[in-house]
């Protein structure tokens, strides 16, 4: 009876801790599988957020106009009803931006989310408050925040939003039921961002010291445990999921009383049984037919818990699907066969490995197969073709999941589009290279200059080397170390490009060398993550600005040069012809008082005489009127060539009705600014050489018409005369050239020379264009003017 008995005894003890380890492993994986409903809730909802603050940012980068960006952040967030406001902030801690007008301009630096994030490195996770009171609606929230980084790699300020405290509280709804009691979310800080029960109760305290915190979350990122609460003090059988990439935990528990509440009845039964040998037998058989009862029961718990998760899923718009270690789909939601353009049924089953090209297939796999225990999740980004043959980018989540016993069961991946994010970030990218080609590989000299300091941010090679100094010594000098204006006037100048939209500066540079240059800057202001900066280019102008003063020198000397000549021309010629006048007086009185006593020949001579002093009057009296020409004292006027050209044929005696040669205009003329008297003598001795050089067979036909040509009046005197040699269209414009002798055609040859400096002094120009026998084009460009252009289209 003895050994009967301890053999009962020791049989119970077994079976109950058996059944104690049972209740506990099904308890455990019934927490397992509400952690994994909560944390994926979470991680949807925290995706859903973090896409809108990454959207926010990209178009804060591209969008100047706050107007724009404000309704941009309104249009995002009223899709997120747990959103109370958006705002931003810059990287000195002051609100820019905000949907809830009474933020802007409000100092956050002190708050304790901006100073973890302005001391911490860049990094791409969200940050996550614990609840507190908001110092402008009052109200109890929370606030989620991503970094901003500028081009160059600093932090620039902080996108968030002020969350409803209910925003993690719904996650955890529909969880505490039954003989799960408590369920938890918290931050990577220990944190309590929501709990039920007493959903209100415990938001804001810390759990940091619990054991959750100290002892099993540094070891892996998910797992069951039991530990006494620190809420109650209760020990609880725990499990516990901290989200990848988001700094969130989520635990939901069941006290170990209520677990192993099946088995303390288990053990009060078999203990009755040892007190009662007789009922043994009966007791047994009752006890094992009632534990077959709870084993289906909890069976068919465990299939409703499956079937509230695939529910659950089924309606998120991610890619959701479950598989076994050799790719085979267990379990797939709508969106998963939707991508695919199939059925949920008839995806199970197959292996979604066959659905990547072959080229892909080993890769994966070995992703899947490095997955364990310390680092069970993995997240890529990959670009996938559909049936369809659209490409999209997908971001990839894949979880290893195992048993009570540790033991690979298969494995979870949950999959978002993330085309349009990805194509953002592409063109982000590119953008940055655009700006290290525009900036750093160019070879113009630039500088990138912070307007308020005076500290230069950037510097290309081009740069460095043009002021010796290297790139990275550079980049970290003050724009007065290279600038030798005093500080006042370089805070002036870079205020005036800041705010008056100047874009030229002039200033004198010190080179390494100790040398000083003459630079030309070319500065215009752009604003990155809030802050502006002058966009610099310099150009050194030493030697253009030494050569300028050289000209202007050398201008200055031969204009003085030309005075002189142009006063000796005139004096000598003006007093020249004096003598030339008692000359061909008293030789003409000689003439007469020899009278008949003159030979032939004697007259001869005195004729020449007379005829070469004549001569050299004209050629005196054209030098003459050539240094004449521009130094009258008369102002330009507005005039119409009709009438100057009408005064010029008046002069030569050339009416309408003249037989000696016919002057067409073509009208209209334009008006011009000019000297009436010296336009007049231009077109007096044009048209007076095309009637002197006229052609023998034909009478003298000019022809004078006008044309627009940019700036300028291009006014032609066209003749039928005896035309000129290209090789003579130059030299005919110099003082006392001819091309004919004198006996032929009367003249100076100094009448060109005085049309050529007219219309020069006019601001003009003059040229000839001609075939020998086929007549000549004078042509006279003239600058056009408003008043010009006025009278032009009164005609």
């Amino acid at each position: 009876m003895t050994a009967v008995l301890l053999v009962v005894w020791i049989s119970g003890i077994l079976v109950a801790w058996r059944d104690r380890n049972n209740s506990l492993n099904d308890s455990g994986r019934l927490t397992e599988a509400l952690t994994r409903v909560v944390a994926e809730r979470i991680s949807g909802s925290l995706r859903g957020l973090d896409l809108m603050l990454q959207d926010v940012d990209i178009h804060s980068r591209e969008r100047s106009d706050p107007t724009e960006l404000l309704n941009l952040m309104r249009h995002r967030s009223a899709g997120l009803p747990e959103v109370r406001n958006v705002f931003i902030i810059n990287a000195d801690g002051k609100v820019t931006s905000s949907t809830l007008p009474s933020m802007l301009g409000l100092d956050l630096s002190r708050r304790p989310y901006f100073m973890t994030a302005a001391q911490t490195p860049i990094h791409g996770h969200l940050i996550i408050t614990p609840p507190s009171v908001s110092p402008v609606t009052g109200k109890l929230g929370l606030v989620v925040a991503r970094p901003i980084t500028s081009p160059v790699g600093t932090f620039a300020g902080l996108i968030a939003v002020a969350l409803n405290p209910e925003f993690f509280s719904g996650a955890l709804s529909g969880v505490v039921e039954g003989d799960v009691d408590r369920a938890v979310v918290a931050n990577m800080d220990g944190n309590v961002l929501a709990r039920l029960p007493d959903p209100g109760l415990h938001v804001g305290s810390s759990i940091r010291s619990g054991p959750l915190f100290s002892d099993y979350l540094p070891k892996a990122r998910a797992g069951t445990f039991i530990a006494p609460s620190s809420f109650d003090g209760q020990d609880r059988l725990a499990s516990y999921q901290a989200l990848n990439h988001q700094p969130i935990v989520v635990s939901v528990g069941i006290t170990t009383q209520a677990a192993l509440r099946r088995w303390t009845v288990n053990t009060l039964v078999m203990a009755g049984i040892g007190l009662l040998f007789s009922t043994v037998l009966l007791g047994a058989a009752l006890q094992l037919e009632r534990r077959e009862r709870e084993r289906r029961g909890a069976e068919t718990a465990l299939k409703a818990s499956e079937e509230s998760y695939r529910i659950l899923v089924d309606d998120q718009d991610d890619l959701i699907h479950r598989y076994t270690q050799d790719t085979t789909l267990i379990t797939v939601n709508r969106a998963y066969a939707r991508f695919y353009g199939q059925t949920p049924d008839s995806l199970i089953g197959r292996k979604w490995i066959e659905f990547l090209p072959d080229e892909e297939r080993t890769f994966s796999l070995s992703c899947l197969q490095a997955l364990n225990h310390i680092q069970p999740y993995r997240e890529d980004r990959r670009r996938v073709v559909r049936p369809d043959g659209q490409e999209l980018w997908i971001e990839w989540r894949t979880t290893a999941l195992y048993d009570a016993l540790d033991n690979l069961t298969g494995y979870q991946t949950v999959g978002r589009d993330v085309t349009d994010s990805h194509r953002a970030q592409q063109a982000i990218s590119e953008r940055e290279e655009l700006y290290s080609q525009s900036f750093h590989r160019n070879p113009a000299i630039k500088l990138l200059i912070d307007p308020k300091s005076g500290a230069i941010t950037d510097a290309n090679d081009s740069a460095a080397l043009f002021y010796g100094y290297p790139a990275d010594v550079l980049k970290h000098m003050n724009i007065q170390d290279i600038n030798v204006a005093s500080a006042a006037e370089i805070e002036h100048e870079m205020a005036a490009v800041e705010n008056e939209g100047r874009k030229f500066l002039r200033f004198r540079h010190r080179l390494s060398s100790g040398d000083i240059r003459d630079v030309e800057v070319y500065s215009s202001p752009l604003h990155v993550g809030g802050r502006a900066y002058l966009s610099s280019i310099v150009v050194d102008v030493s030697d253009r600005n030494r050569f300028e003063a050289e000209l202007q020198a050398k201008t200055a000397e031969l204009a003085r040069s030309n005075a002189e000549l142009e006063q000796f021309a005139y004096v000598a010629s003006h007093d020249l012809r004096q003598p030339l006048r008692m000359v061909t007086s008293y030789v003409t009185l000689l003439e007469r008082h020899l009278g008949e006593t003159l030979d032939e020949s004697s007259r001869e001579f005195i004729g020449y005489t007379i005829s070469g002093v004549r001569r050299m009057d004209a050629l005196i009296k054209g030098l003459l009127d050539y240094s004449r020409v521009g130094r009258g004292g008369e102002t330009l006027s507005d005039l119409d060539l009709e009438e100057v050209v009408a005064d010029s044929c008046a002069n030569l005696g050339l009416t309408g009705s003249s037989d000696e040669a016919t002057v067409l205009v073509e009208h209209p003329l334009p008006r011009i600014l000019g000297i009436s008297s010296e336009l007049i003598r231009l077109f007096q001795n044009l048209i007076g050489n095309a009637v002197k050089y006229r052609h023998p067979e034909r009478k003298p036909e000019i022809r004078l018409s006008s044309r627009r040509q940019g700036n300028e009046w291009i006014i032609t005197v066209e003749d039928n005369g005896l035309g000129i040699g290209a090789e003579h269209f130059e030299r005919i414009f110099g003082m006392f050239q001819r091309l004919h002798a004198e006996g032929e055609f009367e003249g100076t040859g100094i009448g060109l020379a005085i049309c050529r400096k007219i219309v020069t002094t006019h601001g003009g120009r003059i040229w000839v264009e001609s075939e020998e026998g086929a007549g000549s084009r004078f042509m006279v460009a003239l600058p056009a003017s408003r008043a010009a252009a006025r009278g032009l289209a009164t005609h």
